[in-house]
């Protein structure tokens, strides 16, 4: 169109170059008005999608008054626990009854799916039981600030999150004024001191998102180690050294309860070594305690747990 009123002489040479010029300097401009309206439309989406997750408001909250609580000793009172998930028709948890002293240490062990996790998740409050079932140092723990409460236990499930930083800042986990030997100490109990320090910036290396430069059981031993470096007077260790062998994790459990003193200590696992190190061991079925008492005592008794310590060590002699 503009070529021909050009040659009919309709607009002159000047205005038909002048008209490309001005056209193609609103291009980009207008290509740029389109990108950040469609900036814009994202961002309004994704904002709304934050805000529905701001505006949640949590289950599990603070009581009001609590009682004021500013130190845990670390004894476990769980009197008629019994609990069901949203949803289900059946309770998870039937009848617990139990006391921890503090500095004891107890295993934990069952069949999959026993409700060993769940009981283990009520104590710092992941899941919430009804009132009066459970109680640390005599206080029922729905009365205790939530701050408090989980700042005096350390928690390591077999599925462990690791953030895309330092290996310092992953043990850390927001801590401060931490002095490097108690870094040590933690990463030692772990059994990853010896790791960290072959490395080139020994804590100050950077790991990938969610630890995938490091192996299993590299990752679970670094949340190991973020439990202990604050000393918690609650540690719950929920099959967490599922991914290392035999020998290692009977070495970090000696470090680990060394380390610990007189701590509470609550252990998931299915290896003999590690029950036995327990001071007493709770046998869980369907959701109920079935048997309790010294590991040695169990056996002799011939119940549920020798069945479960005879299963488990003919199922060690058929994988070698």
């Amino acid at each position: 169109m503009g070529g021909r009123l050009t040659v009919t002489e309709q607009i002159t040479t000047g205005d038909f170059v002048a008209f490309i010029s001005y056209l193609n300097l609103l291009t980009w401009p207008m290509m740029a008005m389109g990108w950040v309206t469609n900036l814009v439309q994202r961002g309004a989406a994704c904002m709304r999608r934050i805000n529905r997750i701001l505006e949640e408001v949590p289950e599990i909250r603070d009581p009001s008054p609590g009682v004021s609580a500013s130190r845990i000793r670390g004894e476990i009172s769980i009197r008629g626990l019994t609990l069901r998930h949203p949803g289900q028709r059946t309770d998870v948890l039937r009848d617990i009854c139990l006391g921890i002293h503090p500095g004891e240490t107890v295993a934990v062990v069952g069949p999959v799916g026993c409700g060993k996790t769940t009981l283990l998740s009520v104590i710092p409050r992941i899941l919430d039981p009804p009132p009066g079932t459970v109680f640390i140092d005599g206080n029922d723990i729905r009365d205790i600030p939530l701050g408090v409460l989980r700042a005096h236990i350390g928690f390591v499930t077999q599925e462990v999150f690791i953030f895309s930083d330092t290996i310092r800042n992953n043990v850390l986990f927001g801590g401060r004024d931490v002095p490097p030997e108690t870094l040590t100490a933690a990463l030692r109990a772990a059994d990853i001191l010896e790791y960290v320090e072959s490395l080139d910036k020994g804590p100050d290396t950077l790991i990938g998102e969610r630890g995938v430069t490091l192996s299993g059981g590299q990752r679970q031993r670094l949340t190991i180690a973020r439990a202990l470096i604050h000393h918690p007077e609650i540690l719950v260790l929920d099959d967490a050294l599922s991914m290392v062998d035999n020998r290692t994790e009977e070495r970090i459990l000696g470090r680990i309860l060394a380390m610990r003193g007189r701590s509470t200590n609550l252990i998931v696992s299915h290896r003999p070594s590690t029950i036995h190190r327990a001071h007493r061991v709770l046998v869980m079925e369907k959701g109920r305690i079935v048997e309790e008492g010294r590991p040695e005592e169990l056996l002799e008794a011939g119940g549920h747990y020798a069945r479960l310590y005879e299963e488990h060590l003919l199922r060690m002699e058929l994988e070698m």
